[in-house]
């Protein structure tokens, strides 16, 4: 029972601190007074429910937060911490924390879709898209998954396989990044930099001599492995499936003290796979527990017990399947439950996170069903029906409309960042993916990959003003990704801030690009501090933010590229484009 008292006063003490903390937001100017057009009042408060899988993840999780709310400032931390009270006295300008971390009050600018996605606007209901261009990307899509043809990048393609991954240059290329990988990750090691446990310890070469051991690092060098293609090592996940960089849980978060580390950035997490996934095995961990698998989007470590195997059979009707109808999940976190022949009660599987792709049938009611994978006693995969509605499942490619996008972001706005989808929540890119993935347009898994959706304009030499115009100028709404030093989003439009006032009386205006992204927060030019989002929200791009005018402008990164999809000189989605084993997410800031 002490134990448990400790994690509820601990948890107390956390509510106490967020309390204060938006006492003193509260405290900052309020845009209204500079920002009329858009700081609107109305916001969208979204309750975000847990499933059993982020259960047992924040069950993890938990005595990392609690350690972080019991330490006393970092100060190893006191240090930046003090500097930045030094710098920043006023609480109107920069909210106080002593604890080096603040919440950016989001609330400040309109979080409804309908606000700026307008439902009565005349082109609500028009594609952005023409029908060819965006079946041709969908069947790109389709072929990365399930594809036959020699140039289909999909893990059940034998032909495309045998050609690329499993040569002898693929090969090597693969052992050689997973040598790599376990030595970056080495704190005895010179040069490394040095990465730290859930309990704020390096660290310890042993950790990283374990994982190496575990790994058999031989089967990989193509001197011992038979690389040759083997139907028997093709599978499908059964489950979200968490990729890691090495086959490990333990997370890897370099200092704390700085901003962009620490919790939530463990930079051992790369990525989630969705239920139904199909992978292809490379390699298997000593202790049976990972497989590092090729899918259609990235190659990583998994939980074995994520995968099923698949033979033949499976492979054909679900490909079949997959090409008489897709479906795609557009509601966050369905439950995915099926009734096993004989019985009556329904049996949850796990849930489908938007995005998530899905062969689909109808029965002679009209009802509409999704394939979904399971794994019998031996691990063999079977198929099962679960019956969706057309709130949660619809046919692709879904038609690519204002309409249908704002429908997709109600659902996924105001949920909580999660770094390489930590808690299977999504990141930056995950969010576009996600959000896309529904039209049949595939995204790669990294930021700056993304731009090779579309028509691609260099700005990084231009100064924030230049870059600001050119958006607005070139950009299309809802079509152009904007690409900042490892973070992505999307672009909503314009709206008009009022600047200041006129000899006439009236008010000078300027408009300002307006974003959808999911970003984890916003920090001065010396990362002294942070002023978290955390989430999934609609921000303008603006050269300073009146609730902190010493935040640094995502707009004013050293990178910064645009790419309008649809436009000429994008790939479509190339299938022959294969996940790159060497990519891996800048960290943010």
């Amino acid at each position: 029972m002490g134990a448990i008292h400790a994690v509820r006063d601990a948890m107390q003490h956390l509510a106490a601190l967020a309390s204060v903390n938006a006492s003193v937001c509260a405290q900052s100017a309020h845009p209204a007074d500079v920002w009329p057009p858009i700081a609107r009042g109305s916001t969208q408060t979204r309750r975000t429910s847990l499933t059993p899988q982020r259960r047992t993840r924040l069950a993890v999780l938990l005595p990392l937060v609690i350690l972080a709310a019991c330490a006393s400032a970092p100060e190893s931390l006191s240090t930046a911490s003090t500097s930045s009270s030094t710098s920043h006295p006023s609480a109107t300008t920069a909210p106080a924390t002593r604890y080096n971390v603040s919440r950016f009050p989001i609330e400040h600018y309109d979080q409804d879709v309908d606000r700026w996605i307008r439902p009565d606007a005349p082109n609500y209901d028009q594609p952005l898209l023409s029908a060819q261009e965006q079946a041709k990307r969908f069947a790109a899509f389709r072929a990365r998954y399930f594809g036959t043809a020699p140039r289909d990048p999909s893990p059940w393609n034998g032909a495309w396989l045998s050609t690329s991954l499993l040569n002898a240059a693929g090969a090597s290329q693969i052992a050689d990044s997973q040598g790599r990988r376990v030595r970056r990750f080495d704190n005895s090691r010179p040069g490394v930099r040095k990465t730290y446990g859930e309990n704020f310890q390096p660290h310890t070469p042993a950790w990283a001599r374990a994982i190496e051991t575990n790994m058999a690092l031989a089967q990989l060098d193509a001197d011992h492995a038979s690389w040759a293609y083997d139907a028997r090592r093709r599978g499908i996940t059964v489950d979200n499936a968490l990729v890691r960089l090495l086959p490990t849980r333990d997370p890897a978060f370099y200092d704390f003290r700085e901003a962009g580390e620490g919790y939530p950035f463990d930079a051992l997490q790369d990525s989630a796979l969705r239920p139904g996934t199909p992978v292809y095995t490379l390699a298997r961990s000593n202790d049976g527990a990972w497989l590092l698998v090729y899918s259609p989007d990235l190659i990583g470590w998994v939980e074995a017990r994520t995968v099923a195997s698949v033979d033949e059979r499976f492979v054909a009707t679900w490909r079949a399947a997959a090409q008489r109808e897709l479906g795609a999940i557009v509601q966050g976190d369905v439950p995915l439950a099926d009734t096993v022949p004989g019985t009556t009660n329904a049996i949850y599987r796990t849930f489908a996170p938007i995005g998530t792709v899905l062969p689909m049938t109808r029965s002679r009611d009209g009802r509409q069903f999704a394939m979904i994978p399971v794994a019998d006693a031996q691990r063999r995969a079977q198929i099962r029906m679960t019956a969706l509605d057309a709130s949660a499942l619809v046919p692709m490619p879904w038609t690519l409309t204002p309409r249908h996008m704002a429908q997709v972001m109600k659902q996924q706005i105001g949920h909580p960042y999660g770094w390489g989808n930590t808690l299977f929540y999504n990141d930056c890119s995950a969010e576009t993916r996600s959000l896309f993935a529904p039209f049949g347009v595939w995204l790669p898994r990294h930021s700056s990959d993304q731009l090779r959706a579309g028509k691609r304009t260099d700005l990084r030499h231009a100064d924030i003003d230049t870059r600001l115009r050119v958006l607005a100028e070139r950009g299309r709404p809802l079509m152009t990704l904007i690409h900042i030093n490892g973070h992505i989003m999307l672009y909503l439009g314009n709206a008009t801030q009022a600047t200041q006032a006129t000899p006439a009386g009236g008010d000078d205006t300027a408009s300002v690009p307006m974003t959808y992204q999911n970003v984890w927060g916003l920090s001065p030019a010396d990362n002294s501090r942070r002023n978290v989002i955390g989430g999934s929200v609609i921000l303008p791009l603006l050269k300073t933010y009146p609730e902190d005018p010493d935040v640094r402008s995502l707009a004013g990164k050293p990178l910064f590229e645009i790419s309008v999809i649809g436009g000429d000189a994008s790939d479509s989605g190339d299938s022959a484009h294969a996940p790159d084993v060497e990519s891996e997410e800048e960290m943010p800031q």
